[in-house]
């Protein structure tokens, strides 16, 4: 099983200098829970989930104690939001990532998803230029055809019987 015949060749991805306003308007409008931030030269240099841009909205003394939210007063999201939305994605996006060659196994792709509870990860050529992403959906897609080896979907075409 390999990640060339799970990868996602149609993915989303953004610049650096892109603001979290316009990361979470692009999200929103293509329905995706992650994007890869790429250079100039299509290479990727991190990537952004929109776990990370909620954590971002969080403040800091609700991170390890989620209760004290209870008493949090309304408009407590958005003025966080609000304080945010001009930031650079350079700013939060994650730059410890693992990319992945179209020819390696996707048992790879899965071990780096859970190390690092990634959401999205760079599939580059030999040049480094991306080419495609996995997601956690496309190790789920592998995971079924392992599983229901009568019953193939067909990554490609949104998980369809082939």
């Amino acid at each position: 099983m390999w990640v060339k015949d799970y990868m996602i060749t149609d993915y989303l991805t953004a610049g650096k200098d892109l603001t979290i306003l316009e990361a979470v308007k692009l999200m929103v409008e293509n329905k995706t829970n992650s994007l890869v931030v790429v250079d100039e030269n299509k290479h990727p240099i991190g990537t952004l989930s929109s776990y990370t841009l909620v954590r971002e909205v969080v403040p800091a003394y609700l991170k390890d104690d989620p209760i004290f939210s209870n008493f949090g007063a309304e408009g407590t999201f958005d003025k966080y939001a609000e304080k945010m939305k001009d930031h650079k994605v350079d700013d939060i996006m994650h730059k410890d990532f693992h990319t992945l060659s179209v020819d390696d196994a996707m048992i790879e792709a899965a071990s780096y998803a859970i190390k690092a509870s990634r959401r999205i990860m760079p599939v580059v050529d030999k040049d480094g230029l991306m080419v495609g992403v996995v997601t956690r959906t496309c190790i789920k897609n592998a995971l079924y055809n392992t599983l229901f080896k009568d019953e193939q979907i067909d990554p490609e075409n949104g998980g369809n019987n082939k």
